[in-house]
């Protein structure tokens, strides 16, 4: 039936096609420079809900073509400039908007699209940060988590720069959730060796929101959620391509990006292919750290089309990345420094395709939306082995939701929607099972109201979920870094069987508003409940993980959480201030901890799962300054405290981090655009809180440098960034880095170039 209802919905948009046009609504209009009334050219507009979008020409007009009748949200932005996000009423077929954009020195908001209604971030009541796209393009590091880290409350578990897990908060792996372009991503993320398959080739920016977003997500969101929004589309009627390559010193690593786009008054497509190939880190020694190398391949298509009915895209995201793994079965192996991937390391194929359609019918608009995601984990040990596939696992998963988004009033919105999951995980012959051959069920359904009394936005929300669980009778596994030979000859008196077959229903709930204190000045509260079912090794692990014997626990519940944010915001020509703070009360919060019995095999003790409430607190501050035009300064300061109600520590709760950024910025000419050189310090204090199985992490700190120019060669633009991370080649660990264990540091200094060109 699943696949029935799916095909269904990847031909919506070829049957829309065929209906033909209805009438040519159409939004035209000029922009303006505020201050002095000068028309402003190369201004982007963009609906981001529609995906379409246009730029004004040298007389600063613009004309958006093809749109439907109803309210939609509009974005003007240009460097150098505050965005105006307005939302318009297109009620006949030639409508005129006209904008006037004040200068501003520093960063600006922009429309965001997590929250349930795209919306501008200022009138959100939930806070969502966004990482933008001229802020990715200047972050140079192997490492996407890397880049995720820069967002204040955001942090990164890292084995390498290839395998990193991000943490928002104090909580990570299936307390969060990563999407794609809104889709959930599915992928094992029960363990820190497990990353998200995702990569930032083809992103537009990230959407971050820090604490509970089961309302819009579900389980897994009780921790927050970073959604990657894909490229914008090419402007109307025009062809765009571009190409981007970098160099990374500390891996000897390149990573290249192709990419093409074209759009039509109501048609657009596009096309981009990535590769990335990296050998073993070095530390702060000048030491490789063995088989941290990587090497991926990926591609992304999308098409789309709109009409006055509505809006109808599909996109395609293909990943095959391989990543070493360092243990202590690969460290004699491995020839260190080498590129190529021979021992120990993951072999990952993902696949994802997926429709989103949104129709406009009268005053209403539905938003329909299917995916299908396709990751198969296999883990390779060593080839001098009689058995070297030791893992080999297929998921596969298809999610849907529909929103109905019901006729607005200028001062409130109201919509009802549905979401659901079916997913199973099927092992293959290889010897280990991380986790049984199970199906998974979701289905929900939530209701949103977004009203406005004054100078006060009020969100607020309701959401049922259920989860059926269904594990077939079968023998328990889990899984060894060791040579399976050394265990082929031992026979056990009585296998381990798992069989489990749970519901899990919850009610979930979010109250949240904005206070619009002044022009310059809000303030922001949102209290929202979340909620995570147990995941399968949770419930059914019974073996080596690892090093560890671990011991599932059947009788788990979901946790539950109740957390409280508080946020200031004041915003200025020439600065901002960001601060937020929350307390985060989970109840029974799942941890690992050793029991008294023996671990067969002579492995210690047994470790089991098992539960108790637990509570997370902590805040973030960010400044943003710009004293003059030529120099902008920026500094953040992020902390959480947790553990359990024993006093305990939680585990992955990253160390205290202040940094700053000071940027200066020069003329140029003709040729050289936007010149600018910049300089970092990230400070990240002692933790000397650790978990149970942690120790101590001392202090650091890491300095970089970075310049850059935007070049005009004939009738193509280039852009050329040289940046220097760790400069000083500073030896350290971070707190939340998986090699500690091992007594492995993280990366040493990273020389990095990266060229990109438009044509």
């Amino acid at each position: 039936m699943i696949r029935y209802i799916l095909a269904i919905l990847l031909l919506l948009p070829q049957y829309t096609y065929a209906l033909g046009e209805i009438k040519n609504n159409q939004l035209s209009g000029k922009i303006h420079d505020s201050e002095n009334g000068i028309a402003l050219p190369g201004v982007s507009i963009f609906i981001p809900e529609l995906q379409k979008g246009t730029v004004s020409d040298s007389d600063g007009y613009y004309l958006l073509e093809n749109l439907p009748t109803g309210k939609i949200t509009i974005q003007f932005s240009f460097i150098g400039y505050e965005s105006s996000i307005n939302t318009v009423a297109i009620t006949k077929e030639n409508s005129e908007l006209n904008i006037n954009l004040p200068f501003t020195s520093v960063t600006t908001q922009d429309v965001v699209v997590s929250g349930g209604f795209p919306s501008a971030q200022h009138d959100n009541a939930i806070k969502i940060s966004v990482l933008a796209k001229e802020d990715l393009k200047k972050l140079s590091t192997p490492s996407l988590g890397e880049k995720l880290a820069s967002i204040p409350g955001v942090d990164v578990i890292s084995r390498s720069p290839g395998v990193s897990t991000p943490v928002i908060r104090g909580l990570s792996l299936n307390n969060i959730l990563v999407l794609n372009n809104g889709v959930r991503l599915e992928n094992f993320q029960f363990s820190t060796d497990h990353p998200f398959l995702i990569n930032d080739q083809g992103a537009d920016h990230f959407e971050v929101i820090k604490g509970p977003a089961s309302l819009l997500y579900g389980s897994d969101a009780m921790g927050g959620v970073i959604n990657m929004l894909h490229e914008k589309p090419a402007p109307a009627n025009t062809l765009k391509a571009d190409i981007t390559s970098e160099y990374h010193s500390v891996t000897q690593g390149f990573a290249n990006s192709v990419g093409v786009k074209a759009s039509q008054k109501n048609w657009f497509w596009m096309l981009r292919a990535n590769q990335q190939s990296h050998k073993d880190y070095k530390d702060g020694n000048g030491e490789y750290v063995p088989n941290t190398r990587f090497t991926s391949n990926g591609l992304q298509l999308g098409i789309g089309i709109t009409k006055d009915v509505g809006s109808f895209k599909i996109y395609y995201d293909y990943l095959q990345p391989k990543l070493g793994m360092t243990n202590e079965e690969s460290i004699n192996l491995v020839n260190a420094g080498d590129r190529k991937n021979r021992q120990w390391y993951q072999n990952l194929t993902h696949h994802l395709i997926s429709s989103r359609n949104r129709l406009f019918i009268g005053n209403y608009k539905l938003e329909v939306n299917a995916a299908y995601q396709f990751n198969q984990r296999r883990l390779n040990g060593n080839p001098e082995s009689s058995v070297f596939r030791l893992v080999d696992m297929d998921l596969n998963t298809f999610t849907y939701d529909s929103k109905l988004y019901f006729p607005s009033s200028e001062t409130s919105e109201f919509l009802v929607g549905i979401q659901g999951m079916h997913q199973s995980n099927t092992n293959h012959e290889a010897p280990n099972h991380i986790i049984p051959d199970a199906q998974i069920d979701d289905f929900s359904a939530f209701a949103l109201l977004k009203k406005e009394i004054n100078t006060v936005n009020v969100q607020l929300g309701l959401r049922y979920d259920h989860r059926s669980l269904y594990v077939p009778e079968q023998e328990a596994g889990g899984h060894s870094h060791a040579e399976p030979e050394e265990h082929e000859e031992e026979e056990h008196e009585e296998e381990e069987m798992v069989h489990i077959n749970q519901q899990f229903d919850n009610l979930n709930a979010s109250l949240g508003a904005t206070f619009h204190l002044s022009e310059k000045l809000l303030m922001r509260t949102n209290f929202a409940s979340g909620y995570r079912a147990p995941n399968l090794a949770e419930l059914t692990q019974h073996g080596l993980h690892g090093n560890r014997f671990e011991e599932g626990n059947a009788n788990l519940d979901a946790q539950r959480s109740l957390e409280s944010d508080l946020g200031v915001h004041y915003h200025s020509q020439n600065h901002n201030i960001d601060f937020s703070v929350f307390y985060n009360k989970v109840y029974d919060y799942i941890y690992l901890a050793p029991s008294d019995e023996p671990a067969p095999e002579g492995t210690g003790f047994v470790y089991s799962y098992a539960q108790q409430n637990a509570k997370l607190y902590g805040g973030e501050l960010a400044i943003n300054v710009a004293p003059a035009s030529f120099i902008k300064f920026h500094t953040d300061y992020s902390m959480v405290i947790a553990k359990q109600d024993n006093g305990e520590r939680l585990p992955f709760i990253p160390q205290h981090k202040l940094q700053t950024s000071v940027r200066f910025f020069a003329k140029g000419n003709k040729t050289f655009e936007s010149p600018f050189i910049s300089f970092n310090w990230k400070h990240a204090l002692e933790q000397n809180d650790p978990a149970k199985f942690e120790s101590k992490t001392a202090a650091y700190n890491l300095i970089g440098i970075q310049t850059g120019t935007d070049l005009k060669l004939g009738n193509y633009q280039a852009s050329v960034l040289l940046s220097a991370n760790n400069l000083f080649n500073e030896v350290y660990t971070d707190h939340l880095s998986s090699l500690k264990q091992l007594n492995f540091y993280n990366p040493g200094r990273n020389i990095s170039l990266k060229i990109s060109i438009q044509l």
